[in-house]
């Protein structure tokens, strides 16, 4: 029996010791650090596992299959599974360089591995636009033979990234927003019910989309503008509501015989009428955020809105309206690090936010990045987020967690009300101030944008949404 009882005490020890080894080395997802675990205080009790999932947030890959001209013979005449094979010839191996390159293959691949690492099994993804590249109508009739079909090119590109997404994240729902470069006309011309949305159905329909209701409710709208409702696997009672707000955008020439942006917010109202009827949960997902587009303002020196203002002005009424069901709000477009919160004139309490996610292309002057996003499935409302990052000005440049939203920022949640407390904190703390700048560009330095001298255009441009309010901010004092 002694014998027994030490083996068993032998046996239990070994058992401890694994179970803290995997404890150690496993990745853990939320932002939480993989070290010794702590016990819970009890005075702030955590949600039970099951209730807490995590989703990824990448956009703007912005994908060039012209940056090796040598495979482009080859890539047009190959079917799409046969284009990694022929990626893999070529004798670019770089991530490419900040402010110089777009997305490549290896850029590509490096993203999509280092982000299935950090989180093994999302409840699903978004992807907040724009698959391919600038100027891809220029590229290909630079570079592509002659009596080459650019709009089989454009399709098979998107289906390539579209299958790079199945291979490292099998089995997981990707919902997406169309971008400003998705089309086959050219920037921001996408034509509503056209070919483009018609061709690119089927390619969303069956590997982005894992149940028929979701492709039903996908295919009824996508079809007709790019935009549809689904719901997100893994919660109840929630919806994700995807817009086109490329027809939104003073750049889109509308060249139907109606008005597509505002037959879209028509929809729209429908959809957020619908989910206060049965006491949904929304998150929203856009490629192009509202509001100003603070860059361009700064440095042409005039006022320059991301939307038409009629548009903008009726989002923002409805956002007021059916505050209670949008919890959250994802766009990319920017390239940049950044936030938006609509805040209340009248009571300046937050009525919504928007999280800007960083482009994995790295040609603005901005490191590659992605966000992994750790929420609360009943609540539908997010907890923390982790922002990783490609350094690219450094040799060797591996992927890294940048910063955690709750740790930098001191909050215990994402919410309106607490990224309101962060804009805040923003103008009367340099240290607060310091954080948002230095990972605004995804910690690519010196800061090719973003300045001491301007930085307050930018932070008048998180809270205003209107060109009214943001001069009126960016005027006083």
């Amino acid at each position: 029996m002694k014998y027994l009882r030490k083996t068993q005490a032998k046996f239990s020890l070994t058992l401890t010791a694994i179970a803290l080894i995997i404890l150690l080395v496993m990745p853990i997802g939320c932002g939480k650090k993989a070290e010794k675990p702590t016990p819970t205080p009890a005075a702030k009790p955590e949600p039970a596992a099951d209730t807490v999932g995590n989703v990824p947030h990448i956009s703007d890959i912005h994908f060039n299959p012209f940056y090796d001209t040598t495979l482009l013979p080859q890539l047009i005449a190959a079917k799409v599974n046969q284009w990694e094979s022929i990626f893999q010839t070529s004798e670019i191996k770089d991530f490419g360089a900040v402010n110089k390159n777009e997305t490549n293959y290896t850029l590509l691949v490096s993203s999509l591995k280092d982000m299935a690492k950090t989180s093994k099994k999302p409840d699903f993804i978004i992807f907040t636009g724009d698959f391919i590249a600038h100027e891809f109508p220029d590229k290909f009739k630079q570079h592509a033979p002659e009596g080459s079909d650019y709009d089989t090119f454009v399709e098979k590109t998107i289906e390539f990234v579209v299958l790079m997404f199945e291979k490292y994240f099998p089995d997981t729902p990707v919902y997406i927003s169309l971008g400003n470069n998705d089309c086959y006309a050219g920037d921001y011309q996408i034509i509503p019910e056209g070919k483009f949305l018609k061709k690119t159905t089927p390619i969303f329909l069956f590997k982005f989309l894992e149940n028929p209701e979701n492709r039903s409710s996908f295919s009824a709208t996508y079809l007709v503008g790019g935009y549809f409702t689904v719901a997100p696997r893994g919660t109840e009672n929630t919806l994700i509501i995807s817009l086109n707000s490329i027809f939104f955008s003073p750049k889109h020439k509308n060249t139907a015989t109606y008005d597509p942006g505002k037959r879209q917010l028509d929809w729209f109202e429908k959809q957020l009428v619908f989910a206060q009827q049965k006491k949904q949960k929304a998150w929203l997902l856009l490629h192009i955020p509202p509001g100003t587009n603070v860059y361009t303002s700064v440095h042409k020196n005039q006022y320059t809105p991301m939307w038409k203002p009629g548009y903008n002005d009726r989002f923002i009424s409805l956002v007021k309206t059916y505050a209670p069901v949008i919890t959250a709000a994802f766009c990319g477009h920017t390239h940049m690090d950044d936030f938006r919160v609509l805040v209340d004139p009248q009571t300046s309490q937050a009525i919504s936010f928007v999280r800007i996610a960083p482009a994995v292309s790295p040609q603005f002057g901005n490191n590659p990045g992605y966000l992994q996003m750790c929420y609360d499935r009943q609540a539908f409302s997010l907890k923390n987020y982790v922002l990783y990052y490609l350094n690219l000005e450094i040799t060797d440049p591996t992927w890294a967690k940048e910063y955690a939203f709750n740790d930098v920022y001191g909050q215990t949640s994402i919410t309106a009300a607490t990224m309101l407390t962060v804009y805040q904190a923003m103008k009367t703390d340099p240290a607060v101030r310091k954080s948002y700048m230095d990972y605004y560009n995804v910690s690519d330095r010196p800061h090719p944008s973003l300045t001491e001298a301007n930085w307050k255009a930018y932070w008048c441009g998180i809270g205003n949404w209107t060109q009214t309010t943001f001069e009126s901010c960016n005027s006083t004092d």
